[in-house]
């Protein structure tokens, strides 16, 4: 579904707000920090009941505001208005029910997070992504904005960005792309490594038709990525690669190498234009599989990305847990490994190589929230780790944690959201996600972070066969603010 941004634009000094469809930023804060403001009929209006309640700056007045819709499947709230009163809060919930065309019947609005100016006392107050002033506030980094500096500051795409392939059943579905850069002198070739789902299925059969895409840019890190070749057949899920400092690439994926696929033992042959097509004998949904073998996470590399590929080694699994494990690596200049994974565990080796020789053991207090870690250094202070994740549920909100002791505990502040639901385009449209996960960032030759890619469908009011016929899945891409960067601010 393609929607309009919403802008208010009574005069050049208006505030600016984003609107995000199906996004409920005040569940579980109702009368609390996020006030009733009465009963409206559409999302302008509370918009604007917002504004005249508590003022348009974006700090100090309506930093955000939340209209349910009439057909909500909370009646006690249907057609409420509620506004935030400059928390700068902006954690999104996406209930998971079993009624996916009602429980989207919601709408927030983010008042300009970039002019959001978060107080503190140290760099923890700003996440690690930005530094704290003299004056006692974060000054974000280009990439980040927000609360805390804790939201990704993503700019207008072009369309034809990230991955979207057809091939002659028509259109392809994958499910995030994990991109690294090339090896051009001029950083235009980036190489996407994808899950992809054969005979023109969606997200839903990925047990049983997943397989492992290897996709080029020759127009640097936004794309948009062609297929190239495939890396791993059926069954490989959930790549995740990383460059190793002798420049091989090396990759981390789940994987089953039986005889017969997972789910229903075959490939769905079902595929219409990308969605699937679910017959209840070899065409199952994930939640209907009669055959769950070892889903394990695997390590194999490559000298040239499109291989050929070393001997796939398995990767320790914690114990007791055999399921897949969103394995995401780290491989430092020396040659060590860390990693994560579903949480609350972490990964060491001393060499990436020798997959026999990985420890994994559990993180007091965990490490992400929800599931699809991506690990990455600090680009401007390498004591410090970043992950990304998806959050978790059938959502689309990510989230940001950070590590100042080689991963043995994790910061986060759990009232900002790494990313919503809402991708900008470059001709003045929007696209309101349904499903927004398995986070990835592409790096410039500076290593800083230069776009967001992720699994994604766009398909309201659901995307599940069982309930409606669509689940066709794409990886998406949204560029990173890079203006004005600067490498020379203080860290304090």
């Amino acid at each position: 579904m393609f929607v309009a941004v919403a802008f208010l634009l009574a005069s050049p000094a208006a505030p600016r707000f984003y609107s995000y469809e199906h996004a409920d930023n005040s569940h579980g804060r109702w009368n609390d920090t996020a006030s009733f403001l009465g009963l409206v009929y559409n999302a302008d209006d509370c918009q604007q009941v917002c504004i005249d309640r508590f003022g348009g700056d974006a700090t100090k007045g309506c930093t955000a505001w939340t209209f349910y819709h009439a057909g909500h499947y909370k009646s006690e709230v249907r057609r409420h208005c509620y506004g935030d009163h400059a928390t700068g809060t902006w954690a999104p919930f996406y209930s998971s029910l079993d009624a996916p065309s009602e429980w989207g019947n919601v709408t927030s609005g983010q008042n300009e997070p970039a002019s959001f100016v978060t107080p503190c006392s140290s760099r923890d107050d700003c996440s690690y992504n930005g530094h704290c002033s003299d004056a006692g506030v974060c000054e974000c980094y280009p990439q980040w904005m927000g609360k805390h500096c804790g939201q990704l500051h993503l700019i207008p795409t072009p369309k034809s960005s990230g991955l979207e392939s057809t091939d002659g059943g028509g259109r392809v579905s994958s499910w995030g792309g994990s991109p690294v850069r090339g090896d051009t002198a001029d950083g235009s070739t980036y190489h996407m490594f994808a899950a992809e789902m054969t005979h023109n299925t969606g997200i839903v059969v990925w047990m049983s038709n997943s397989r492992i895409r290897h996709a080029i840019s020759t127009t640097g890190p936004a794309g948009p990525y062609k297929a190239h070749d495939v890396s791993f057949p059926v069954w490989g899920h959930e790549p995740t690669v990383a460059r190793a400092p002798t420049g091989e690439y090396a990759m981390f994926w789940s994987a089953s190498f039986g005889k017969d696929v997972p789910c229903s033992r075959v490939q769905c042959p079902n595929g219409d234009n990308g969605n699937s097509v679910i017959d209840g004998e070899q065409c199952l949904p994930d939640t209907d599989c009669v055959y769950r073998p070892p889903m394990r996470s695997y390590m194999a590399y490559a000298a040239d990305p499109a291989g050929p590929w070393s001997a796939p080694q398995l990767v320790a699994s914690p114990e007791g847990e055999e399921g897949d494990q969103n394995f995401a690596p780290l491989i430092r200049a020396d040659g060590s490994l860390i990693a994560l994974g579903r949480p609350p565990y972490i990964w060491r080796a001393d060499d990436w190589r020798n997959a026999t020789s990985y420890a994994v053991e559990a993180v007091e207090g965990g490490t992400v929230d929800g599931e699809d870690p991506f690990l990455y250094i600090d680009p401007r202070d390498p004591t410090v780790l970043h992950a990304l994740s998806h959050a978790g549920g059938w959502d689309s909100s990510g989230g940001h944690v950070w590590s100042t002791d080689g991963g043995q505990t994790w910061g986060r502040h759990t009232d900002v959201a790494a990313y919503g639901s809402l991708i900008l385009y470059d001709d003045s449209t929007s696209v309101s996600l349904s499903r927004r996960e398995r986070p990835h960032l592409a790096f410039d030759k500076d290593g800083l972070p230069t776009a967001l890619t992720n699994g994604a469908t766009a398909v309201w009011p659901c995307t599940h066969p069982e309930t409606c016929p669509h689940d066709h899945c794409y990886t998406s891409l949204q560029r990173l603010n890079m203006a004005h960067e600067q490498r020379s601010h203080s860290i304090s």
